[in-house]
């Protein structure tokens, strides 16, 4: 028990010391907050009861005051999926994976403390990236706003749908990083989904619905989303597909050679 909590310990220090880390920390804890404050002064401008009829500027009317906000938390799930894609691929550059391979000879035991180190990183800056994005953009409404800090049953419920949606991406993005041994891979099919062809495919063709990021925006679909919200369907699709990858990706890794040129 020891050795797989060294493990952890191991692959948290190796996370938190990459410079993919802090960069990640720095765009979705800083900037993204900071852009849901100059979000929410635009809507101040324009009036929270705006709608497509009165401003011709927008595509849809503006969601519900519980749910406001939660659309910026999408620029950060592009930089979530980048950091899984990197870190899954990264133990096979600079031979680190040999490295840990003579700290921790079993290979199960490896691969279940970087998924577990992963988890923790992802979900703690998850839940702070979002809650303070949510937060900011209530600070920046003013009175017309929920209380910054405290917020609403609905409000911390999205919250909680948003960060699975993060954690289970990222997971996903790592799960096939580590399986290709590179991160473009994960980010040629998960990055573009992002960018609206996860929802484009989604309206057009029956099946779009189960891709990953198609059941991430089902997760989190506020009123105004051109999709029903059902976060039981969303986080049982998500599920499979992070199952499978890990799947694939343990065995893989556990019966492959760790690879690298000297």
């Amino acid at each position: 028990m020891k050795a797989v909590s060294r493990t952890i310990q191991f692959e948290l220090i190796k996370i938190c010391s990459s410079r993919v880390w802090w960069v990640i920390c720095a765009l979705v804890v800083v900037i993204q907050p900071l852009l849901a404050l100059i979000v929410a002064k635009s809507y101040l401008q324009i009036g929270l009861d705006a709608t497509p009829e009165t401003h011709p500027e927008l595509i849809e009317a503006l969601d519900p005051l519980d749910y406001l906000g939660f659309e910026v938390p999408t620029s950060g799930l592009l930089a979530m999926v980048i950091f899984g894609g990197i870190i899954g691929a990264s133990e096979y550059k600079h031979h680190i994976l040999r490295t840990t391979l003579l700290c921790q000879s079993s290979r199960i035991k490896v691969s279940s403390a970087k998924v577990l180190a992963l988890l923790i990183c992802s979900t703690f800056i998850s839940f702070l990236s979002i809650y303070a994005t949510i937060s900011t953009m209530h600070f920046g409404l003013g009175e017309l706003g929920l209380h910054p800090f405290y917020l609403s049953t609905i409000a911390w419920q999205f919250i909680g749908f948003s960060a699975l949606n993060w954690i289970l991406l990222t997971t996903l993005s790592f799960g096939i990083g580590m399986l290709f041994r590179n991160a473009i891979v994960p980010l040629a099919f998960l990055v573009p989904q992002v960018y609206n062809l996860g929802e484009y495919l989604a309206q057009r063709w029956e099946w779009g619905g189960y891709l990953p990021v198609a059941a991430g925006n089902i997760l989190v679909a506020t009123p105004t989303a051109p999709y029903e919200h059902d976060p039981l369907k969303g986080g049982i699709v998500l599920l499979i597909w992070v199952t499978l990858a890990l799947i694939t990706s343990f065995y893989a890794f556990i019966r492959s050679d760790v690879g690298g040129k000297y």
